[in-house]
């Protein structure tokens, strides 16, 4: 039996989530390159739906301080002193004044060793993970592309890879809490269960999919450079 296998169960690719996303980068790495010989489909659904550490700093502040209430602020701050200087400066300007002066004075007051830093970022990632499985955070509040429908098994099989709950609807682009449709609804509305536009011509999913990544990644970035833009606008106000 490959490895793929025993996940086709129902709840079996969740399960698998939970295996990948808590091994190290070489055992995960080695295991996606045993998912992708046996199914091309799991492991690119997996390439979208596993967490890692670099895709949760891209989220909202106020989700981001869930997630610390739950990890706890020392473990969630050690998993920060794995970044890039640059990277670390963008990610705490996300905060206020006040959440960001509590998390540079715990980062001065520490000096983790490369394991203890790599430990907290497993952690994080695990404890978002429990989050959602019990529902205190919400996948969809978060990123579509995060979502992991129902009987996700059984669409996996069917060649049915999309990012939002929404397959298998009708046409009708899903609105996201803003009001206004996602990137990745426009995608999933435009595709019915066969992966085929209304008009009839074939869709490469795979690429669609592989897109919606890419473009959900840049609107964040573009986010967090205008979060930076505006606090240093607000600061040379300040001091005219």
């Amino acid at each position: 039996m490959g490895m793929v296998d025993r996940y086709k169960k129902s709840g079996g690719f969740v399960q698998l989530v939970q295996v990948i996303e808590t091994c190290g980068p070489k055992k995960r790495e080695q295991f996606m390159n045993i998912i992708s010989e046996e199914s091309p489909n799991w492991a690119e659904a997996l390439n979208m739906k596993c967490l890692t550490y670099e895709k949760i700093t891209l989220w909202k502040p106020e989700i981001l301080l869930e997630i610390v209430a739950s990890v706890n602020m020392l473990s969630f701050t050690t998993a920060m002193k794995g970044m890039q200087p640059p990277q670390l400066a963008e990610f705490l300007n996300k905060f206020s004044n006040q959440d960001r002066a509590k998390f540079e004075r715990t980062l001065g007051e520490m000096s983790p060793s490369p394991n203890e830093i790599a430990s907290s970022q497993m952690k994080v990632i695990s404890e978002t993970r429990g989050l959602f499985i019990s529902g205190s955070l919400k996948a969809d509040k978060v990123d579509q592309l995060l979502v992991i429908p129902d009987d996700y098994e059984i669409m996996l099989e069917k060649g049915q890879i999309n990012g939002s709950s929404s397959v298998g609807q009708s046409a009708t682009a899903a609105v996201s809490p803003s009001g206004n449709p996602s990137i990745n609804d426009i995608v999933s509305a435009a595709l019915n269960l066969n992966g085929v536009a209304p008009s009839g011509l074939p869709v490469e999913v795979d690429k669609l999919q592989k897109k919606v990544v890419q473009l959900s990644r840049e609107l964040q970035q573009a986010k967090q450079e205008n979060a930076v833009m505006k606090d240093k606008l607000e600061k040379i106000k300040k001091i005219a």
